[in-house]
């Protein structure tokens, strides 16, 4: 019989092998070529998931917008809110480590499409850490399907605990709600106009994130930071006339500053990819299943609550409204391997085409 411990490592290895196959056949899989710009439904919208673990929330992994860029004279305003609960406690060596509460994000986008190819975009955000109000939910939800409480029915109900010590000092202790403005996001995007692959195209961005935010809450980093992603889409293989099974997939790299308090395990450097499938069930409803992976900014940290690799599930889909709204909801969980995602979450945008 293989070892507990060997099997765990070779199932992680077979899911990073596995997410990085598929992340490499949606990148590299030819299908029918289309315009960088312009609204169009048959395009895959990957879903705007956020890792809400509060030590990872002041880093601002970007999400994705798309593959198109907007047409110039042409905006969309996005408001987002999202939803996690986790608990999760590690100790090794001098650090300690407890997580016991809710992240809730609020946030409004603005794109506007101002040249041919281009666009650029700005982010304004909330966060706010609370003792939670879905713990007892949780909990009857596990029982009725039969899952593992992973410790919350030992666990005081609705408590916040975000704690943090190196044997050095405490660095992170919050025990009451807060809620704080987050940092400042800036952004462009630019649509590559003869792209190797004959797919949906390949769309470029960057974006900066100043600041603004309040550190002491985890609500911002307390540094500047920039990103650069590239995002692709077509569709599947077995859909390339019909167009009704899409793919997206996305990768970059965020660089930046660890905020102060946590520069001790902290690391300047984290690479993040997406890759979604999306089914076009009817004309106004698309149905998405998605995997986000980014590496850990604490990768010199023995906890491995900060210092496991991020995979977040999603699954969900977008409503169609109208011709210029559309409504995305999808519900999030970690992978069960890996610790620095919370246990569940839930995340719901409106966007609309000005």
């Amino acid at each position: 019989m293989i070892p507990r411990f060997r099997l765990l490592c070779l199932t992680r290895r077979a899911a990073c092998t596995a997410f990085l196959c598929l992340l490499f056949l949606c990148v590299l899989w030819p299908s029918a070529a289309a315009s960088g710009e312009a609204e169009d439904v048959t395009v895959a919208m990957p879903l705007r998931l956020v890792n809400l673990n509060p030590f990872f929330v002041p880093y601002g992994v970007p999400v994705s917008f798309g593959t198109r860029t907007l047409p110039p004279g042409s905006s969309e305003l996005t408001v987002a809110v999202d939803t996690a609960s986790y608990l999760s406690a590690a100790a090794s060596g001098s650090e300690r480590l407890l997580l016991d509460g809710e992240t809730y994000r609020t946030s409004l986008t603005l794109r506007r499409g101002f040249r041919s190819r281009w666009e650029y975009f700005l982010e304004l955000s909330a966060v706010g850490h609370h003792g939670g109000l879905f713990d007892g939910f949780i909990e009857n939800w596990h029982d009725f399907f039969g899952l593992p409480q992973g410790g919350r029915d030992r666990t005081p109900r609705d408590r916040l605990a975000v704690f943090y010590t190196d044997g050095a000092g405490t660095r992170v202790d919050m025990r009451r709600d807060v809620f704080a403005l987050s940092d400042l996001v800036l952004g462009v995007g630019y649509s590559v106009p003869a792209w190797l692959i004959e797919n949906d195209g390949l769309t470029i961005r960057s974006h900066l994130k100043i600041p603004t935010g309040d550190a002491g809450s985890l609500a911002g980093s307390g540094r500047f930071s920039t990103s650069l992603w590239a995002e692709t889409s077509g569709a599947l293989p077995w859909s390339e006339t019909s167009r009704r099974w899409l793919y997206a997939a996305t990768l970059g790299l965020v660089v930046t500053e660890p905020p102060k308090r946590l520069s001790a395990v902290g690391d300047p450097f984290i690479a993040f990819g997406r890759v979604s499938a999306t089914w076009r069930a009817l004309s106004w409803l698309d149905l998405t299943v998605q995997v986000d992976v980014h590496s850990s900014p604490y990768r010199a940290s023995n906890v491995d609550v900060l210092a496991d690799p991020v995979v977040l599930f999603g699954i969900g889909g977008a409503v169609h409204i109208t011709e210029q709204a559309t409504l995305e909801l999808a519900v999030t969980e970690d992978d069960s391997l890996h610790r620095a995602a919370p246990d569940i979450g839930l995340h719901t945008a409106l966007r609309w085409r000005l």
